[in-house]
């Protein structure tokens, strides 16, 4: 029979300005959806990925309009994808004990186990992060 995807699994995608309000307007996105996909349990860790990787875009300074995007690229996987106009790459780092910032992709990293990366694009990136659903 296979493994089947919901009808109402269609991605959803949003464009927001480069400010501090984006980051709650893309943890919205990313709870309504996962909600709608009856995966209440990923919330906590994805609006916490995504929050982190769209303070990174934010930090990037760019004056265009970042994309935030949640996928599911399989009945398996639930895929969370920001993208930027900056061609920087972004760069997990040990942050020290008393450091207040620097843990993010540290974060990201543990929260999907590694499944995270970076495609570069003519004008900036997409930094995607993917978290397994629960089986």
């Amino acid at each position: 029979m296979g493994v089947q995807i919901h009808q109402h699994s269609e991605p959803a995608t949003i464009c927001l300005p480069y400010l501090p309000e984006s980051v709650g307007a893309s943890r919205r996105l990313v709870r309504a959806k996962l909600q709608e996909w009856d995966l209440d349990e990923l919330v906590d860790d994805a609006t916490l990925i995504v929050s982190e990787l769209a303070t990174n875009a934010i930090r990037t300074g760019c004056q265009t309009r970042m994309v935030v995007a949640i996928r599911r690229p399989s009945s398996r996987v639930v895929r969370i994808l920001v993208g930027d106009g900056s061609r920087a790459m972004p760069v997990m780092i040990r942050a020290g004990d008393g450091a207040t910032s620097g843990r993010g992709l540290s974060m990201v990293h543990q929260l999907t186990r590694g499944r995270w990366g970076v495609t570069p694009l003519a004008l900036g990136k997409i930094v995607h992060a993917d978290l397994p659903t629960p089986r």
